[in-house]
């Protein structure tokens, strides 16, 4: 990336298109919950609106907060395993604004994170981006985790997340084991020797991610990921069964894990299209009424996605007025 994409990315005008980019997802979201609300029937959308006490709501909102909670404490556990030294009040304000910008592509905006730790306590991002990969990778270990311990209820998806088990255990072997993905870094080093510079990072981002190996960091971290993301799939179940839904909790959760996997796979921002189509899918399935799924899935999207946007954007003014260690900051998303 060159010097002048780099100073921009973040610049008024690199913020802008970021922000753009938000409200762009946020009106395509509406666009589409709308324009399904109306091919089911309307009608049937505002009665189940009615049907639901204002409570569920608050407890849907309460679970999504509990699994931002675990993720940010996992975020903490994290960054001290592989010594990113910041003050945690600090370190979670960063993990809460990146949330600003989870309808990005592939969640790539969620790498401002890693540029406000830059910025404000110069963290090198060799010695960060490690987090980054961290969250992502022990987010699909719980999820996997969570789908195996729920597919007893829904014995048509086994091999579905067998596989998906057995394809998140690979890649956290390589990750825990980063001799391997070593020994790549190096061949690909001695195949492009201009992009030497670049491959040193990796291998120092490497030997950071190899901190968080140790059984009590690892099991930690996915003990607050699967916690996270089982409140989060627990909401669909409050919210189906105010519905008069009769769908068993765990088919709930296994619904919403498989859903947010799907949207994960797809690399959409946010799996916006994916997440919500194979949501409302599943519960149809389970012989919950068109308009009654298309409902849930809108407001489960709103209590989880959407409340994390909300969050974000009210941290991230806080978090850029931490005062900058340094006078220009490099993009996140690369350099060179």
């Amino acid at each position: 990336m060159s010097q002048a994409v780099v100073q921009s990315r973040f610049s008024p005008g690199g913020f802008g298109r970021l922000e753009r980019m938000v409200v762009f997802s946020a009106i395509a979201f509406v666009v589409m919950m709308f324009a399904a609300t109306v091919v089911s029937g309307g009608h049937g959308t505002l009665a189940a609106l009615r049907a639901v006490p204002t409570h569920i709501f608050a407890l849907m909102l309460a679970l999504s907060c509990l699994n931002y909670i675990c993720r940010a404490l996992r975020w903490l556990v994290f960054s001290w395993a592989m010594h990113v030294r910041v003050p945690a009040r600090l370190n979670v304000l960063y993990y809460v604004a990146g949330f600003a910008m989870t309808t990005t592509p592939g969640k790539l905006g969620e790498a401002l994170r890693l540029w406000l730790l830059r910025r404000a306590h110069g963290c090198h991002y060799a010695d960060t981006v490690g987090l980054l990969i961290a969250d992502r990778l022990w987010d699909a270990v719980a999820m996997a985790v969570v789908l195996c311990a729920t597919v007893a209820w829904l014995a048509a998806y086994l091999w579905i997340s067998l596989a998906a088990l057995a394809i998140v255990c690979g890649v956290t072997f390589l990750c825990l084991k980063p001799s391997l993905l070593l020994a790549g870094v190096r061949l690909a080093a001695g195949a492009a020797p201009r992009r030497r510079r670049m491959f040193a990072t990796w291998r120092r981002s490497l030997r950071k991610l190899q901190n968080l190996a140790r059984p009590s960091v690892f099991a930690l971290g996915l003990a607050l990921g699967i916690a996270g993301w089982f409140s989060e799939g627990f909401s669909l179940f409050l919210l189906a069964h105010a519905l008069g839904a009769h769908v068993n909790a765990m088919v709930c959760v296994f619904i919403f894990s498989f859903s947010m996997i799907v949207g994960a796979i797809s690399i959409l921002p946010g799996g916006l299209g994916s997440t919500e189509a194979t949501m409302a899918g599943l519960l149809v399935l389970q012989g919950v009424p068109l308009q009654t799924a298309i409902f849930a899935t809108a407001m489960v999207r709103i209590t989880t996605l959407w409340f994390a946007v909300c969050l974000g954007m009210l941290a991230l003014p806080a978090a850029l007025r931490v005062p900058a260690a340094l006078p220009k900051s490099p993009s996140p998303y690369g350099e060179g």
